[in-house]
């Protein structure tokens, strides 16, 4: 069986997959289009991260393929109703980088919550002439809003209770009695009541038609003043136009991005300039243990639709912790 892996992969993945199968890796082949199609004419397995399209071009292009493996959970990238329709078979990695994510939603929101400025983080140092007299607030004692609550937001709200924080959450569908929203300390209220009662705001939603533009003008004119919001889900889940005029008018007093619409965002950058930003390019679950779950969890799916060898599922890293 042939494998073909496009985007980069964590080592102990391409180990695993390569106990049974043959794998062609090139972590650049997903943006040479033509390469990539020519690559897929034999294979029956296919890996990609989130910068590569599986369309039905493609799809045409790999008359063996049987599965996909998306090395992540969001599966915007994928045509998931024509490889339905095609009978292949899609293997994600939902969860296995929700600590990863939830630490770095809690570390924009200390940082966004403490005012840290550039050039406290290198360069010429702090100036301590003009030392604030009060470096921004505390978390503990505040509310964040979480915008949909799938593995991510559950890990968030464990971590943020842990901090002081109460949780409000919007997550259509769900019902206060399910026992992970129980288990999180999560309330459920609707988006507008969510605006309008957290300090912090973190989006977590998948990215459907039904939820692009989720945060827009009108819901960021509810926000409470000193409001901050913070994007690690989708950059597609907010109406960037809508976020400069927050920014700019004091809506909001920051906000930290680690997506965006498009990626990369266009030059010069339109958000450029704007006060109390922070932009990260979608690093926040690209930590070393994040890497090795998801490429073991999707190596292993691949195999075992392909008939090959697998290993058990890895734990799940931080159960203890984020309980």
């Amino acid at each position: 069986m042939r494998v073909v892996v496009c985007e980069f992969m964590a080592p102990e993945g391409l180990q695993l997959l390569a106990r049974s199968a043959e794998v062609h890796y090139d972590p650049g082949l997903g943006d040479r289009r033509t390469d990539l199609c020519a690559a897929c004419h034999e294979a029956n397995g296919l890996i990609v991260r989130n910068r590569t399209r599986v369309d039905a071009a493609l799809v045409a292009s790999a008359p063996r393929l049987r599965v996909v493996g998306r090395l992540g959970s969001g599966l915007d990238n994928l045509d998931r109703q024509h490889l339905h329709a095609a009978g292949i078979e899609i293997v994600a990695a939902a969860g296995t980088n929700a600590v990863a994510t939830a630490e770095f939603t809690l570390a924009s929101a200390l940082v966004l919550a403490r005012r840290w400025r550039p050039e406290w983080l290198g360069g010429q140092g702090p100036d301590w002439a003009v030392r604030p007299v009060a470096a921004g607030s505390e978390l503990c004692g505040k509310t964040i809003g979480l915008v949909g609550l799938g593995h991510v937001g559950q890990a968030v709200a464990r971590r943020a209770r842990a901090l002081g924080l109460a949780v409000v959450a919007a997550a259509p569908g769900r019902r206060p009695e399910d026992a992970d929203i129980r288990d999180c300390g999560a309330e459920l209220v609707p988006l507008p009541d969510l605006m309008r009662r957290a300090d912090v705001i973190s989006l977590h939603a998948s990215l459907a038609p039904g939820t692009r533009g989720l945060i827009g003008r009108h819901e960021l004119a509810l926000v409470r003043p000193g409001a901050v919001l913070i994007n690690t889900a989708r950059g597609g889940l907010l109406d960037e136009a809508a976020l400069a005029v927050a920014l700019r008018e004091g809506w909001l007093a920051g906000a930290a991005l680690d997506v965006r619409d498009p990626e990369p965002p266009g030059q010069p950058d339109p958000l450029d300039g704007l006060p109390g930003l922070i932009r990260t390019p979608h690093i926040a679950g690209l930590t070393a243990e994040a890497q090795r779950s998801t490429a073991l969890q999707v190596a292993g799916g691949v195999l075992r639709v392909l008939g090959g060898t697998a290993e058990t599922r890895p734990a799940d890293r931080g159960a203890s912790l984020a309980r």
